[in-house]
């Protein structure tokens, strides 16, 4: 059983797609493959693009799918997808809550966030939610890759 499953955890990194450049093909010749499309992070709300972007690029790199904020829903307003499950947080304390979402692969390749309530008057409010909220998604999506692909192997 432990061979299976080596088998197939090294036939996923062999055939596990490549973040690589295309080369661009010389002028009249046809591309011999369809060049992956480049990282575009895209704010829905004006302004917002430079509070969050760097930690965006950030989630897309840790393999984050989405992160959707939402304050007053009540305990864990706070939900993390990835291809190694959902998580759920409340908002730090030293944090005000504010509503935005985070959607990666949306467009192909990229992200999309949006802030509802996001205005230049609050900007430093979703500045340090995104600060503090982005990292500890990261390094929990982290631990439970770590988590799920070593308990595979065992």
């Amino acid at each position: 059983m432990r061979r299976l499953h080596l088998a197939l955890l090294a036939a996923n990194l062999v055939t596990a797609p490549a973040l690589a450049q295309t080369p661009v093909p010389a002028p009249g010749m046809a591309p011999a493959a369809a060049a992956p499309a480049t990282r575009t992070v895209k704010a829905i709300q004006p302004g917002l693009f430079e509070v969050a972007s760097p930690r965006v690029n950030d989630a897309i790199a840790a393999e984050i799918t989405s992160i959707t904020a939402t304050p007053g829903q009540g305990g864990r307003s706070i939900h993390v997808r990835s291809p190694w499950g959902d998580s759920y947080y409340d908002f730090p304390k030293n944090v005000k809550p504010v509503p935005f979402s985070i959607e990666v692969g949306k467009p192909p390749g990229g992200a999309t966030i949006s802030a509802p309530g996001f205005t230049e008057a609050n900007k430093a409010d979703y500045e340090a939610a995104i600060q503090a909220i982005v990292p500890f998604a990261i390094s929990t999506t982290k631990a439970s890759k770590s988590w799920r692909t070593d308990s595979m192997i065992r």
